[in-house]
């Protein structure tokens, strides 16, 4: 425990009221604190303005949140500096302060105070008005760890009050705290003389030290970091591995750690590299799951990352050092590739060795490539196939008319599967409207349109084709719903009468298409029932 001893203060006159003049309110860089001398408080006055000289500055003390003066005072000696550049960091003293009680109080700075060009800065400062204050703390530890992240300081402040000798609880003084920088944090003391203040850590910190002061009174706690050690489980991959070249090779395990308390817990948050290079972090139950490349034959390492909190013990099992084999090489088979009515193309297949064997769970990462010739692909999307197991991705590009597809493994040159030449006839359904508009309700309606298809750069009528009718009724929730359909004439056109029931929205689509050809659907149509 602590115990430091330290004394503050103001002067205060008589009670004044504020003035009522409105003066402008300013941010001044001079400003000012209490200082006790001779067993008086006082105010000091450090002068920074370029604008003013120290003669032009008076000095009023408020309770604080009240706006009456309790206190006016002037710089003593002010007098001795004429120019800007000799005031500059020149500090002056006031007369003692005398004020109602021990307490806090707030400092004025007034320039050129009663005239025209009056300044005001509120709020410049703070008077501790009270003697002979005494700073006692403690900290509940002097140590943190994953587990006790945080250390507390609790303490007391007390002072005598300069009217009547009595020593008090000095509340609402302001007691500074540091760690780690060289900014501090400034927290009240209660109407009791208490205070606390937590610390909370990173795990980072060395040498650290809790620093805590009022005015001359200081503590200080210097603070270790008491780091974990870690055990290291490994699941997967064996000391011995064969895998494709390329291929990404799983990492499964678990991390824990020894606790304060002794016993063996779950290592949350701990990063896991191989070969140094960081794959996966530990869960919160402190499993892993990761994978690595297998670029290379020889010895491969897995180990922890060098974590806040936690300390690596060398152990049979950590680094976990292992061999690889890339000698399988990887292929596609049975890859199939499909563009729908509604442009989506689809892949499926396996990805596998022709010899060799890999462990379960290796994957690897395949590119999906389109080209409009056949000769210059471009990437467009990608996705991870398992060893062994059937995949099926669609591309995030549409079908065209006719383009070329194939998969490419990202981590094996040279891998790739055929090639998939896809393509349908585009359709447009043209000239759609439901008529007549504003109908009563029982009147005939008639949706019609055209359906095109595209051949080549040529647009031509599609005959013989299903068009269906849908509508969606104008209420909260509803949803499309097919009222019938009509069969396209030799020059494209449909129709399709209906009798209006209620207001909604219309509209003709081209579903039933053959495997040649693309769906198309119509605008949106929002016809009024009266």
């Amino acid at each position: 425990m602590a115990v430091v001893s330290t004394a503050v203060a103001l002067s205060a006159t008589t009670l004044i009221a504020a003035p009522t003049a409105q003066a402008a309110e300013v941010n001044l860089r001079s400003f000012a604190w209490s200082a006790e001398k001779d067993g008086k408080i006082h105010v000091l006055y450090e002068h920074w303005d370029r604008n003013s000289l120290p003669s032009d500055v008076t000095v009023r003390v408020r309770a604080k949140g009240g706006d009456a003066v309790l206190a006016t005072l002037g710089l003593n000696d002010a007098g001795r500096c004429t120019t800007a550049n000799d005031c500059e960091e020149q500090q002056f003293w006031t007369d003692p302060v005398e004020l109602p009680a021990l307490g806090v109080y707030t400092v004025d700075l007034v320039v050129r105070a009663g005239t025209a060009g009056e300044l005001v800065d509120r709020d410049n400062g703070e008077l501790n008005y009270g003697l002979a204050p005494k700073l006692t703390a403690t900290a509940d530890r002097q140590w943190v760890s994953y587990d006790h992240r945080v250390v507390t300081v609790n303490g007391t402040l007390v002072a005598q009050d300069p009217n009547t000798g009595e020593v008090k609880p000095f509340a609402g003084a302001g007691i500074h705290t540091r760690y780690k920088s060289r900014d501090f944090v400034t927290t009240a003391v209660d109407k009791a003389g208490r205070f606390s203040v937590p610390f909370d850590f990173s795990g980072y910190e060395t040498g650290a030290r809790l620093d805590v002061w009022f005015q001359e009174n200081d503590a200080s706690f210097p603070v270790t970091v008491r780091r974990q050690p870690l055990k290291l489980t490994v699941d997967t991959p064996a000391r011995s591995v064969t895998a494709p070249y390329g291929s990404d090779i799983p990492a499964r395990g678990k991390v824990t750690r020894t606790a304060d308390d002794g016993t063996e817990k779950p290592a949350g948050g701990v990063g896991v590299r191989v070969d140094s290079r960081h794959i996966t972090s530990t869960k919160a139950d402190g499993t892993f799951s990761g994978a690595f490349p297998a670029t290379r034959n020889g010895t491969t390492r897995l180990e922890l990352g060098q974590e806040p909190w936690f300390e690596n013990v060398a152990s049979p099992s950590s680094p976990y050092d292992f061999q690889v084999k890339t000698t399988a090489t990887s292929t596609f088979s049975a890859v199939e590739a499909a563009v729908d009515k509604y442009r989506k193309v689809t892949f499926s297949g396996k990805l596998g060795v022709t010899s060799g064997s890999y462990p379960a769970g290796t994957t690897g990462r395949v590119s999906i490539d389109h080209s409009t010739d056949g000769q210059n692909w471009s990437g467009v999307g990608q996705f991870t196939a398992t060893y062994g197991a059937a995949f099926k991705q669609t591309a995030p590009l549409k079908g065209t008319a006719g383009s070329y597809w194939r998969l490419r493994h990202l981590g094996a040159p040279g891998v790739e599967s055929r090639v998939h030449k896809l393509g349908r006839q585009y359709t447009e359904i043209r000239s759609d409207d439901v008529t007549p508009e504003g109908v009563r309700k029982g009147t005939k309606l008639t949706a019609k349109g055209t359906l095109m298809q595209k051949s080549g750069s040529v647009w031509k009528a599609y005959a013989g084709q299903k068009v269906r009718v849908y509508f969606k009724p104008a209420t909260r929730g509803a949803v499309w719903k097919d009222l019938g359909s009509a069969t396209t004439l030799t020059n494209g056109t449909f129709s399709k009468q209906f009798t209006a029931q209620q207001d909604g929205t219309w509209q003709m689509r081209y579903v039933d298409t053959v495997k040649t050809h693309y769906a198309s659907s119509g605008r949106e149509d929002y016809v009024d029932v009266r």
